[in-house]
């Protein structure tokens, strides 16, 4: 379950030693509070009393919320065992959960006892680890992205499907309940043929992008600092790279990995799962400077789809106003209201030569709504007074989903099948960047030129 650290200003670094063991105590205090309002579940597997037991690797800022969420279902799981290379967060991890403490992750997937893997490291360590667990036998949620790099995500699909082991990419707007009425309206037509669609996704604070704390008390010698380097290029010891690793291409692919996968995993869900056939990419480090931080600070790509359909994703780190979200149909036009992250209803607005089409397209489709007064956002248009209101229903949260499927078998709501489409697009976004080019995919060979 992703969350947004950094999305108010004041609070975005509170990742130092003393801010990760405040958040560490805060989370059980509210994970505890919390936990009787968890219903039992209904189905169990195979475990210590029918718990399906976890393991966590990586106890950093994202760690935060997942904890909170585990903890508070201490009837359907329990945490056995932790995992990092910064030796303070590993200690106090496992203070707070009682766990097993491990610096190797490999030995982590050893353990026996170890039923479900939640993967909370850099992106550059997320393949590896997904993969290594589900050959080890577990199920895992990898945090988004999936990987850095097409060959990984693809690696990683084939593997799910060898070792028949649940892969799930964790981003809690796609499990939001919009978006079930948001395809089926989309697969019956209403909106006619779709040409083009939009998200967005914004930050601004005083100071630069991902400015979390560097610890004062992080040394050689209680940071692993080959283990986070893995496979990316070697580097003498840099604290600003271990606490700000989101800045640099090594171990992140910027804004397109870290936000824009939340909004296109959805999109390309309801507009029709399929690989893009061409993406191009605008933007730069238009404020903040290239020495402080590689990845751009303002991206905006474009994303070609065989069907004929277009994506535009755009947002920047430096400017908070974000586009809505729109699907834009030949018949008529969705757009959704309220967060960014879980839009609270969704309008379908006819376009004037359509309306008696897109109503008969409602009526027999039997959605679930009503037709309000629509002014086109302030502005009358002629035979555009009304739109069809369909307001999100309820739904499971990301972990609510994935835990179910873990016992049921069932395919996560961003499974790494859909990840892998996605991450596609983003890394295709990043290359056209770096390389100045219009980037192609071939579905049939899975490579880009």
């Amino acid at each position: 379950m992703k969350q947004d650290p950094g999305r108010k200003a004041g609070t975005r670094n509170a990742t130092g030693r003393r801010g990760f063991l405040a958040g560490l105590a805060a989370t059980a205090i509210e994970a505890t509070g919390s936990a009787a309002q968890t219903a039992a579940s209904t189905q169990r597997v195979h475990g210590a009393n029918g718990v399906l037991q976890v393991g966590l690797i990586g106890l950093g800022n994202i760690s935060r919320g997942h904890l909170k969420g585990l903890m508070s279902r201490e009837d359907q799981v329990r945490i056995v065992a932790v995992c990092d290379i910064y030796k303070p967060r590993l200690e106090a991890g496992a203070r707070l959960t009682k766990a097993r403490a491990y610096n190797d992750y490999k030995d982590l997937l050893a353990d026996p006892n170890v039923d479900v893997v939640f993967v909370l490291t850099p992106d550059h360590w997320h393949a590896r680890m997904a993969i290594d667990a589900m050959r080890a036998g577990k199920d895992v949620d990898v945090e988004k992205p999936m990987s850095l790099t097409i060959e990984e995500a693809r690696e990683m699909v084939r593997v799910s499907r060898e070792t028949g082991r649940i892969l799930a990419v964790d981003s809690e707007h796609t499990a939001h309940g919009i978006w079930k009425p948001a395809k089926a309206a989309i697969q019956g037509g209403v909106l006619g043929k779709l040409l083009w669609s939009q998200t967005s996704r914004s930050r601004n604070a005083l100071e630069p992008p991902w400015n979390y704390t560097i610890e004062k008390d992080a040394t050689p010698q209680n940071i692993d600092w080959e283990k986070f380097l893995g496979n990316t290029p070697k580097r003498p010891f840099d604290p600003e790279r271990f606490f700000r690793w989101r800045r640099y291409w090594d171990y992140s692919g910027g804004i397109a990995t870290d936000l824009y996968v939340h909004h296109l995993a959805p999109l390309i869900k309801i507009t029709g799962p399929e690989f893009p056939s061409r993406v191009v990419s605008a933007g730069g480090s238009w404020l903040v400077p290239k020495d402080v931080m590689e990845v751009p600070e303002t991206f905006i790509m474009a994303i070609d789809y065989p069907s004929k359909h277009t994506i535009l994703a755009g947002g920047s780190l430096a400017n908070s106003a974000e586009l809505p979200i729109v699907v834009r149909g030949h018949a008529a036009n969705m757009r959704f209201f309220g967060s960014q992250l879980r839009p609270d209803y969704l309008l379908i607005e006819p376009e004037h030569p359509y309306i008696d089409k897109v109503r008969e397209k409602i009526r027999r489709g039997g959605f679930e709504g009503r037709w309000v007064p629509w002014d086109g956002q302030g502005t009358e248009r002629k035979g555009a007074s009304e739109a069809f209101r369909v307001d999100s229903p309820p739904s499971e949260s990301f972990l609510e989903n994935f835990l179910r499927c873990v016992r049921t078998r069932e395919k996560p709501v961003l499974d790494g099948e859909l990840g892998y489409m996605v991450q596609v697009a983003v890394v295709m976004a990043n290359q056209a960047f770096r390389e100045n080019r219009v980037k192609f995919f071939d579905p049939k060979t899975e490579k880009v030129s």
